[in-house]
């Protein structure tokens, strides 16, 4: 082989290992930001949240504009964040009622709930869904189904940087108790 070719051989495989070197350090950052949680599919981002909780439900007296705000009291919570107290007020929108399928009536739901409630350390979540009587007859007297998303509105405390969203169950019977699940993700 002659030194012209050599030389031009030199130059092409330099340029090759760079690319190589490139292409290696490219693959390092990606899986170093994907281990810190960029890339990956929200749903995964996060520590889990499950919260069980027990309340009253509290009628109010009217409903004025065909929206029903709903008190939470005496709310308990426990799951993955520990355990306190918890309210709210849900906003149930009678006014957009439609049929259970059942003989009885659906509203649609929003709410502020607020778990860790008279402590520093508290999360306030923003809930939307809907709530389903079970069955029919009258509404004073029944039970109800609710099935809702929830997205991290604010905290403070221990929560003050927390975002989070997941599903959520209230299940309400004919003498106002409720129990609600709460499951999703956190990160703090």
């Amino acid at each position: 082989m002659c030194t012209s070719t050599k030389s031009r051989r030199l130059p092409a495989a330099l340029a090759a290992l760079a690319l190589v070197a490139a292409a290696l350090a490219l693959t390092v950052a990606t899986s170093a930001a994907s281990a810190a949680g960029h890339g990956k599919d929200p749903r995964s981002v996060g520590e889990r949240l499950v919260v069980r909780g027990e309340d009253t439900v509290k009628d109010p007296a009217g409903c004025p504009g065909g929206v029903c705000d709903l008190q939470i009291a005496d709310g308990a919570f426990r799951g993955t964040l520990g355990t306190g107290a918890y309210g709210g007020t849900v906003h149930l929108r009678v006014g957009e009622a439609f049929p259970n399928g059942e003989g009885g009536l659906c509203a649609p739901i929003d709410s502020e709930i607020v778990l860790g409630a008279g402590s520093p350390d508290r999360l306030v979540l923003a809930i939307w869904g809907e709530s389903c009587q079970d069955g029919k007859g009258d509404l004073a007297q029944a039970s109800f189904t609710g099935v809702a998303r929830f997205k991290v509105k604010y905290g403070t405390g221990a929560y003050a940087k927390a975002r989070g969203h997941g599903l959520g169950s209230f299940v309400e019977d004919a003498a106002d108790h409720e129990h609600m699940t709460l499951i999703g993700r956190i990160t703090r």
